[in-house]
């Protein structure tokens, strides 16, 4: 797999031309559930080249309406780049088509973009990776012939495990179960320690198949002394979902007090005591199911977008996301990601941060003078006022 790639994949919903800067696009439907399409890039990294598998879903027109052109440009602000070959070899189904593209692995980083268009309404989409020649993760995984690009793996099924040689592999299990991102109002955020102590490891050569048993974070290194590897989360096989009641009280310390969030964790898996609690919160019963529905489906797809080292309504765009909701405008530059809203006039700054168990993590910037907009948000899901 890929040493050292960083990635943002954006998108464009208006018919446009290729030739404008990056940053002058709004993403924000890199995150709408209802997008009319959707692409996601994997990349490996071989011994002397970068492989980069893609995969192009449409989801509401036949896949033969839309094309895709392939760019390389050398910055964020470049308008214009250097068209690249298509790939030689693709497949494709009803609903999804992939194929493969090869580079030389770059002496300093470089943006690959594709612009997909449907070609009977003209609108098109950007999508854009930017490639570093370092980056701390050489290896993959795989489910029948079909390669992994979520970060997470429903435990309970086969996985077949690659490396990019014959080397055998340690995986070292994490039982932890990392704590929720604190509040955009706080004086620090939540990181993981560079290193943790994992609960249990083992060994596994590259081709043979694992199947995991426990819920928690699973780290594949050739050399464990190394900050290189790739980590894969093993969860259960609704997620990104989540149907039992001790699963649904934990995203509730977002917009519960002490007193109600310590009421739900009494509750122990009591539906009726689970649902008395939302209701003497919204104080009504529509109300109270409107905010069942629309607040765990935003769960659903924080877990969806942003699943790391830990789930992803844990992390800080998913918590931005769980109480904020889609925004509407994301802006990207190098290394940062910035969404704003309009109703409440607020702009969220992510930096990335990554280590070895998540090398594409982004960190909120916290500041107190969120912290009147977030109770205020709070207040109107608290509601039902999605």
């Amino acid at each position: 797999m890929q040493r050292y790639l960083v990635f943002f994949i954006c998108f464009l919903p208006i018919s446009i031309s290729l030739a404008q800067p990056l940053t002058s696009l709004n993403l924000r439907e890199n995150y709408n559930p209802e997008s009319e399409t959707r692409f996601s890039f994997h990349v490996i990294k071989e011994a002397n080249q970068f492989k980069i598998s893609y995969a192009l879903t449409a989801n509401q027109f036949p896949l033969e309406n839309y094309s895709i052109a392939w760019e390389r440009r050398e910055s964020y602000t470049q308008r214009e780049g250097t068209a690249v070959p298509s790939d030689s070899a693709s497949t494709s189904s009803s609903k999804t088509k992939k194929g493969i593209l090869t580079f030389p692995i770059p002496t300093k980083p470089w943006l690959l973009i594709a612009k997909v268009t449907n070609l009977e309404t003209k609108t098109s989409w950007i999508y854009f990776k930017l490639i570093e020649p370092i980056y701390p993760v050489n290896g993959w995984i795989e489910k029948g012939n079909e390669l992994i690009t979520e970060k997470y793996l429903p435990i309970g099924s086969e996985y077949r495990v690659q490396g990019i040689d014959s080397r055998p592999l340690f995986v070292s299990f994490y039982k932890m179960d990392f704590p929720a991102a604190l509040p955009p109002f706080a004086d620090r955020e939540s990181i993981p320690d560079r290193f943790m102590f994992y609960d249990s490891s083992f060994r596994v050569a590259p081709g043979s198949t694992i199947t995991p048993r426990q819920q928690g974070l699973y780290l594949f290194q050739k050399d464990t002394s190394a900050a290189e590897g790739f980590a894969m989360r093993g969860v259960d096989k609704i997620y990104p979902k989540f149907s039992t009641i001790s699963d649904l009280i934990e995203p509730m310390i977002f917009v519960t007090t002490q007193d109600e969030y310590a009421q739900l964790m009494q509750a122990e898996g009591d539906k009726a005591k689970f649902d008395k609690v939302v209701l003497d919160i919204t104080n009504d019963k529509e109300r109270a199911k409107t905010f069942i529905r629309n607040y765990f489906r935003r769960v659903e797809l924080s877990n969806l977008y942003f699943s790391s080292f830990k789930a992803g309504w844990k992390t800080d765009r998913g918590m931005i996301y769980l109480i904020f909701g889609l925004p509407d405008e994301v802006s990207v530059n190098d290394g940062s990601e910035v969404w704003f809203y309009k109703n409440s006039k607020t702009r969220f700054s992510f930096v990335k941060s990554g280590s070895v168990y998540d090398p594409d993590n982004y960190v909120l910037l916290r500041d107190k003078r969120f912290m009147e907009t977030w109770f205020s948000q709070v207040d109107l899901l608290r509601k039902s006022r999605f």
